[in-house]
């Protein structure tokens, strides 16, 4: 038996016999473990408002409360301990019982030091597991974040409230947009700050799954329900009980498959394919499509029931040609993430290049501007981005024409700050200063140039004759 790799953590040993604690403390403390000893469930207490304890080891029986009560009044103070029950009874029954409740195992009296020792490393262990998963989850909340939805515009500032409320609510929610738009980085992000984000959240794309197959998938077969239905599957609703399923363009839904989900929402229940009865099932669902649900209802498509049962809060994701004043955000982190995936500091945008990405319509939205930005990287010499290394590509392989160029009117940060300060000297100085004559190069108002030149300390050359507006 080693010195206990998990050794120098914090214990409780809680007994309301003196003299077994006191040896079972003797252990403890020469095996490095940092121990406190409490003589029964009131004094238990009094140190658990004091004290943090990765572990506690109880007595089940004490002359003033029970290990299980132990057990209860610690998950309701959220303590991540694991709890070690001691009995020294033959029946095991209220021992496992306090197993059901949340503690990690029991031991009977009396045991041996070793196999104490081994269920305590084995409990810290799973103790270790949990927080690190707990970690994990906080760092996936925000990675999924409101806030990492990129953008500042009036409309992403609206969706991203309204989001953020209906995230701490349990109602089913409908999203709806354009390909391309973050249907599905918005349902994460509902998941993730939800009630739910300790459980999966399981996304089904509708569109992918063959007709044929799609009740199996979504609701697990029992064996010898089909031909190849060798042994009992699981299906993903089940696999989300108690976190979120994300039906992903479900307007691809066939109508008999669209009937069982309706049931599903009505009765938190699902059947298996080939099973005599239902299981009780515990999901949350978010739905998105990019087609118009309420059209296909009114044509017979799409079941009206469901649809209604679904869009309990609709919400709507705004393309991004109607939210230009994003793109230079957006731009930026994607440079950013690519600055990450390929170790390079060197990758930066030219004014001209960025105002070449504003005046597209981008039909494939943020998805195309995030492959558009890519392309440009790979295309462009010494990682800087010109005008010519941004190509786009439309599903008819053409070059769509540009729009007007026109400048973003958004605070820039680093590059792209750069990028815009630049553009406007030189704008200024080809047009010997003149305010209006720039501006109208520019695609701005001459009061949104003379803002852009005081904020970013632009100054003439003296030598420079300056022409009257």
């Amino acid at each position: 038996m080693n010195n206990s790799k998990l050794s120098g953590v914090s214990l409780l040993l809680v007994d309301d016999d003196d003299s077994f604690r006191q040896t079972v403390e003797i252990l403890l403390k020469s095996h490095n473990y940092k121990t406190t000893v409490a003589g029964g469930l009131k004094e238990a207490l009094e140190h658990i408002k004091s004290s943090p304890f990765d572990l506690i080891i109880t007595d089940l029986k004490m002359n003033d409360g029970s290990g299980i009560e132990l057990l209860e009044k610690v998950r309701e103070s959220g303590l991540p301990a694991e709890i070690i029950i001691m009995t020294a009874y033959g029946s095991v029954r209220n021992a496992v019982e306090a197993i059901r409740r949340g503690a990690y195992d029991y031991i009977a009296k009396p045991f041996k030091n070793d196999e104490l020792l081994v269920l305590i490393e084995k409990a810290l262990e799973n103790r270790n597991i949990k927080v690190e998963l707990s970690a994990l989850r906080e760092e996936i909340a925000w990675k999924y974040g409101f806030d990492n939805l990129v953008g500042e515009s009036p409309a992403m500032k609206q969706l991203k409230n309204l989001a953020a409320r209906v995230a701490a609510t349990d109602i089913s929610v409908l999203i709806t947009g354009e390909s391309g738009t973050g249907k599905g980085l918005l349902a994460k992000a509902i998941h993730f700050h939800s009630q739910r984000r300790k459980r999966k959240s399981v996304p089904i794309d509708c569109s992918a799954i063959p007709a044929n197959l799609m009740e199996s998938e979504f609701f697990g077969h029992v064996k010898g329900s089909f031909t190849s239905a060798y042994s009992n599957h699981k299906g993903l609703f089940e696999e989300a009980d108690g976190g979120t399923v994300f039906l992903d363009e479900i307007g691809d839904m066939p109508l008999p498959l669209q009937a069982k989900i309706l049931r599903v929402l009505q009765d938190s229940e699902i059947r298996p394919v080939g099973a005599a009865v239902s299981k009780k099932i515990d999901v949350r669902i978010i739905a998105a499509s990019n087609k118009n649900l309420a059209q296909m209802v009114s044509v017979g498509n799409f079941r009206d029931d469901l649809y209604y049962r679904l869009n309990v809060l609709p919400i709507q994701i705004p393309p991004l040609r109607q939210r230009a004043d994003d793109i230079a955000l957006l731009v930026e982190r994607f440079i950013n993430q690519e600055k990450s995936r390929q170790n390079q500091v060197n990758i930066s945008i030219s004014p001209q290049a960025l105002e070449r990405l504003v005046a597209h319509n981008w039909p494939g939205n943020v998805r195309e501007l995030e492959n558009t930005i890519k392309r440009a990287i790979a295309l462009s010499p010494e990682g800087r981005i010109r005008e010519e290394d941004i190509m786009f590509i439309n599903s008819q392989g053409n070059i769509p024409r540009e729009g007007k160029h026109r400048l973003i009117t958004h605070q820039f940060t680093g590059t792209l700050e750069e990028s815009l300060k630049e553009r406007i000297q030189s704008a200024l100085s080809a047009n010997n200063w003149n305010f209006s004559k720039t501006a109208a190069t520019l695609g701005i108002g001459r009061t949104t140039l003379w803002r852009k030149v005081k904020k970013y300390n632009i100054t003439r050359d003296e030598t420079v004759s300056v022409e009257q507006d």
